[in-house]
């Protein structure tokens, strides 16, 4: 017998109850404990069940609901990061050389894949140089080539100056820039929505830029380059 039901029981022993009524009374006090035992452990399981559908919805106490964004990248992304990379006149490639194979080895060395190779359209031309680049946390592996090299210029093999002495229309001597080709590389669960395998995706940057997309084992690749479409595609072209 708990100490309450014994003073319960003394309190009214001393008004003089029948055994009757002060029984009564008990097991009325018992009934009313034990329903507010199963209130409070109602209480106490339902309190586990929000905690618990919060935890599986990953949310916290207080939060408000929110979708998950999207993970991962989009390829129009790494164009516009390309793009901005070598917008200024005095951009730096972390390595410059001649010999591709040198450059894909320091990009895999810096976690590129292992597996990605060039595109027919690339694997013949003078390579430039390689970087590795930023885009919304992501890191792509990019290396670039000389778009347009004269067959004398192959021949004589090395490395090719990335400006050029041109004739001006006035006839004046002048340097250009040598247009560039820029294949990227990465793994294609770094992309929101990666080029259906087999499909080819065409599209345009700012001003001269254009861009061709595709899937390939497991890997998304990007040609990039500011120059006509039909050469980015040339540059792209499979093996």
């Amino acid at each position: 017998m708990s100490d309450f039901e014994r003073q319960l029981r003394r309190h009214y022993e001393e008004q003089a109850l029948p055994d009757g009524s002060v029984q009564a009374i008990l097991a009325a006090g018992r009934a009313a404990a034990r329903a507010r035992r199963r209130r409070q452990y109602w209480l106490a399981a339902a309190a586990a069940v929000i905690v618990l559908g919060a935890a599986w919805l990953g949310l916290r106490p207080g939060a408000k609901f929110a979708p998950e964004p999207l993970a991962g990248i989009r390829p129009d992304e790494v164009g516009a990061a390309v793009e901005r990379f070598f917008a200024p006149p005095d951009y730096r490639l972390s390595q410059v050389s001649g010999n591709p194979a040198e450059l894909m080895q320091w990009l895999k060395a810096q976690g590129a894949p292992p597996s990605f190779t060039l595109p027919a359209g690339l694997a013949n031309l003078p390579s430039f140089g390689c970087q590795v680049l930023d885009v919304q946390g992501q890191r792509v592996f990019l290396i670039c080539f000389f778009l347009d090299v004269t067959p004398a210029e192959l021949a004589a093999g090395g490395m090719i100056k990335v400006e050029t002495v041109v004739t001006a229309p006035d006839g004046s001597m002048m340097k250009k820039n040598r247009p560039l080709a820029h294949l990227v590389v990465a793994p294609a669960r770094t992309f929101q929505s990666p080029p259906v395998a087999g499909t080819r995706v065409r599209f345009a940057g700012t001003g001269e830029w254009n861009f061709e997309t595709w899937s390939q084992d497991g890997l998304v690749y990007l040609v990039a380059a500011a120059a006509p479409a039909e050469k980015v595609a040339a540059a792209a072209r499979a093996m």
